[in-house]
Parts: C-alpha cells; sequence; structure tokens
C-alpha cells in the first residue's frame, strides 16, 4: 500500500515520478492532506525549484495523486 504522485512542472516541463510505501491509514491520510494543500508554504519542483502551489489550481494541474496497493 502506499501513495504515487508524479510532478509534472509547466516551466521546465520535468516529469517525475514518486511512489512512497506506507500502511493504508498513512496513506489515506496523506492523499487527503495532498488534495487540502496550503499554498503558504512552498512545494516546489525538483529541477527548475519553480514553486507548484501559488494556488490550489496550479498545485491540481502539476501534481498527480493516487492511492496504490
Amino acid at each position: 500500500m502506499g501513495l504515487n504522485y508524479s510532478i509534472d512542472c509547466r516551466r521546465c516541463g520535468e516529469h517525475t515520478d514518486y511512489r512512497i510505501a506506507t500502511n493504508i491509514a498513512t496513506a489515506a491520510t496523506a492523499a487527503e492532506l495532498m488534495r487540502n494543500i496550503d499554498t503558504e508554504c512552498a512545494i516546489r519542483c525538483p529541477k527548475c525549484h519553480s514553486r507548484l502551489n501559488s494556488s490550489y489550481k496550479e498545485f491540481r494541474e502539476q501534481v498527480h495523486i493516487e492511492l496504490c496497493e
């Protein structure tokens, strides 16, 4: 069980995939937190370091999250 998420940066075009292995309760909580992302603390692209969460809409367009088995 875990979370798969990918980043598609609009600025540099970088596509990065991540997988976090965890138990179901932690994964479900993390998925919910990622859907309700804070826009005050910067989340940045790993390549160009541009901010991915200036707004909720911008974050949802660039970061894709799914719960996996």
